[in-house]
């Protein structure tokens, strides 16, 4: 008796099948990415929450908001080590040598080597990838120093950072080494819900030294830029660099690609205890997404750049501890105005 054959799969159907896996693969991965994006953004969401509840408590304690450049040299803390123990980074904080050495914050300073090598999680977005290279030798290892993703907002000039001319400049609330006084909520003015008190940045390129072109959007790319210290027209007898209107003018007409590097910029979100521009604080004179200038002195003016790898904008913890999506698309002036704690400008919440 002859037997029945089996029919299979041909070549033109097994074909087919696959194309239709092929195409709903498609279909879901996007859907994929955007749940896991979400998610991400979730987290960066309550990082700076939990970093706003921080920044009350230690305004609890302290009566002021936190250093954001604590001295000279390489004597320079900045905030986010200053609010370690309101994060349940307690032990951390208390592993830390403030003595003023002239280098107790510089990388590499053996009896705060521990530290510096500590990733801290709440200080990480998740949407953003960590290109820096940056180590230190300790216990016979090359070990990376840990970095950050989150700023303090020191104002919305150029000078707000240092105001080493002494205009004025230091308008946001983590005050700088020229500032006079510590900020408090006394000092805001303009109301804590309208007012910034912490934003994320991309994270740079290679190690600690390293200012390069960075191709990636939004870019870590550090431009250079002279600084103009002359008389403002507007408002009478002020200074342009206690202004963010002529720093921005400039810092914008430069190509992130082509115009030339400063020098003297350390890569982004390195040294994560550090109180400069590239590391713990940022200013409000260039809108988010966009790119960063100063004056290849890292003790001087700057347009250090809000920036975050989540689609259409940042997130930005206001002073009283709620947490904004900020749209790149934001206009300039006000994106000035929520950087800025004493400017007496009127906000509508539909303007971000």
């Amino acid at each position: 008796m002859r037997g029945r054959s089996k029919r299979g799969f041909t070549l033109i159907e097994l074909l087919v099948v696959i194309a239709i896996i092929a195409v709903l693969i498609a279909l879901l991965l996007p859907a994929v990415q955007a749940a896991r994006e979400a998610a991400r953004r979730a987290q960066c969401v309550n990082n700076l929450k939990q970093m706003g509840i921080g920044l009350h408590n230690y305004h609890d304690v302290t009566g002021s908001f936190p250093t954001g450049h604590l001295g000279t040299g390489w004597n320079d803390w900045g905030p986010l080590v200053m609010l370690l123990p309101y994060v349940e980074q307690g032990p951390l904080y208390n592993t830390v040598n403030f003595a003023r050495t002239g280098s107790a914050a510089a990388p590499g300073y053996a009896p705060n080597q521990t530290m510096q090598v500590v990733t801290i999680n709440v200080y990480q977005c998740p949407s953003d990838q960590d290109r820096l290279t940056g180590t230190t030798k300790l216990n016979g290892a090359n070990l990376l120093y840990g970095h950050q993703n989150y700023s303090g907002n020191a104002g919305n000039a150029p000078e707000a950072f240092y105001d080493t001319s002494h205009h004025g400049a230091n308008n946001g609330v983590m005050f700088g080494v020229n500032a006079g006084k510590p900020v408090g909520v006394r000092d805001v003015i303009d109301g804590t819900s309208n007012t910034a008190g912490w934003s994320e940045k991309v994270k740079g390129i290679g190690s600690g030294g390293n200012n390069v072109y960075d191709v990636a959007r939004p870019t870590s790319t550090v431009l250079a830029l002279s600084v103009n210290k002359g008389a403002a027209p507007n408002p009478p007898g002020g200074f342009l660099d206690a202004y963010p209107q002529d720093y921005y003018t400039r810092c914008n007409a430069l190509s992130p690609t082509s115009s030339p590097l400063a020098t003297g910029a350390i890569a982004q979100g390195t040294y994560w205890w550090d109180g400069h521009p590239e590391t713990g604080l940022y200013n409000h004179v260039m809108p988010p997404n966009t790119w960063s200038c100063n004056d290849s002195n890292v003790n001087d003016a700057a347009a250090s750049t809000a920036s975050s790898h989540h689609s259409g904008g940042v997130n930005v913890c206001m002073c009283d501890g709620s947490v904004r999506f900020i749209k790149a698309t934001i206009s300039p002036p006000t994106w000035w105005a929520i950087g800025s704690r004493n400017g007496n400008e009127v906000i509508s919440a539909s303007s971000y």
